[in-house]
């Protein structure tokens, strides 16, 4: 996982001002996750960067990739995987986080049990 939190901040404002576009992968999981487009916005404009991931090190990504999380209209906690390319914020896919992987601040991956 990279760690280059001091550049969060830079990294977040550099999103909003980006142009959006969704993969075709987000398309389909925002449908079937019951996720308004509307959530996205707000969250894209008012959440954190939580955790970062290198170039290539996300799937197939090669861009560099982060986690944004957030709150929707209804107070929802959501996480938008965003790529940055360029100019372009490419929304990877977007989900609620799973209690049974995330702690409860929704921002914290658990540890592994052993």
């Amino acid at each position: 996982m990279y760690d280059g939190k001091e550049r969060w901040k830079e990294e977040m404002a550099l999103i909003r001002r980006s142009r959006l576009r969704l993969s075709r992968h987000c398309r389909k999981r925002v449908n079937q996750r019951e996720i308004e487009l509307e959530d996205v916005k707000i969250i894209l404009q008012s959440g954190e960067i939580i955790q970062g991931h290198a170039r290539g090190r996300y799937g197939n990504n090669h861009d560099p990739v982060r986690v944004v999380m957030g709150r929707g209209r209804d107070g929802r906690v959501l996480h938008l995987v965003v790529a940055l390319r360029g100019s372009v914020a490419v929304l990877v896919t977007a989900y609620k986080p799973d209690p049974r992987i995330w702690e409860s601040d929704c921002r914290t991956l658990k540890k592994p049990e052993r």
